[in-house]
């Protein structure tokens, strides 16, 4: 509740994952985050609020999705904390955001398979990944994951076996965050976290149920997304 956006009425929009993938960022004072994919700016802006004194840089394709977040930025006055830059985050090189650099990088990557195409061109370009499969997304990400540095991703629950190989080997620490719409369901999303440079077990966390049976929010949930209580 702490956050204003602006939004399109049409085409693509922030949603709930964004405000939980942010829960699960624990960035610390003086930390650097990216948002990879920052579409309107959503997750950063949540961090920032969550965050005291951590930096934030978006990286973001569409220039109409950049404007709008800049938009969002200066209506949250963080200007002086979160910036976005336009570009491609698989580009050899992006001004103002330096491979190996960032404590923490989060994203909410694109997952709408090729077959799914939305008559919205921003809303597909942002959801759906033929432009760039998941496999290239994660390896650009990690990139930018400094030593013993954080990534942090949501995705739809039933690709968890492909992020799993992808981080495999490669991060440590794993915990994976079940996101339920309602008890007795199959998950529809998880969080997924991991750190570079440690060899700890993963762990599958409890997760959250966002809605009670009467399609009201749980406390956890409300706890989460208006009161910036951190996520698992």
């Amino acid at each position: 509740g702490r956050i204003k956006l602006r939004q399109p009425v049409g085409g693509y929009r922030a949603t709930s994952d964004a405000v939980l993938l942010a829960a699960a960022v624990g960035a610390k004072r003086g930390d650097r985050v990216l948002d990879a994919g920052a579409g309107t700016g959503a997750v950063g802006l949540c961090v920032a609020a969550r965050c005291p004194d951590v930096a934030v840089v978006g990286v973001e394709l569409q220039s109409v999705m950049v404007e709008r977040a800049r938009e969002n930025i200066a209506l949250n006055g963080l200007e002086s904390r979160v910036t976005v830059v336009q570009a491609d985050i698989r580009a050899k090189k992006i001004d103002g955001a330096e491979k190996g650099a960032f404590d923490w990088v989060a994203t909410n990557p694109p997952f709408i398979l090729e077959d799914q195409i939305s008559p919205d061109e921003t809303r597909d370009t942002a959801h759906r990944e033929s432009g760039c499969p998941l496999a290239e997304w994660v390896d650009a990400c990690l990139r930018y994951v400094a030593a013993r540095g954080r990534f942090a991703m949501i995705n739809r629950a039933d690709r968890l076996p492909e992020i799993l190989s992808l981080l495999y080997g490669r991060l440590g620490g794993i915990r994976v965050i079940p996101i339920w719409t309602k008890a007795g369901e199959p998950a529809k999303r998880v969080v997924v976290t991991g750190r570079k440079g440690v060899k700890s077990p993963a762990v599958l966390e409890t997760g959250v149920v966002l809605n009670d049976a009467d399609g009201n929010k749980t406390r956890r949930a409300d706890g989460v997304m208006r009161f910036g209580e951190p996520l698992g």
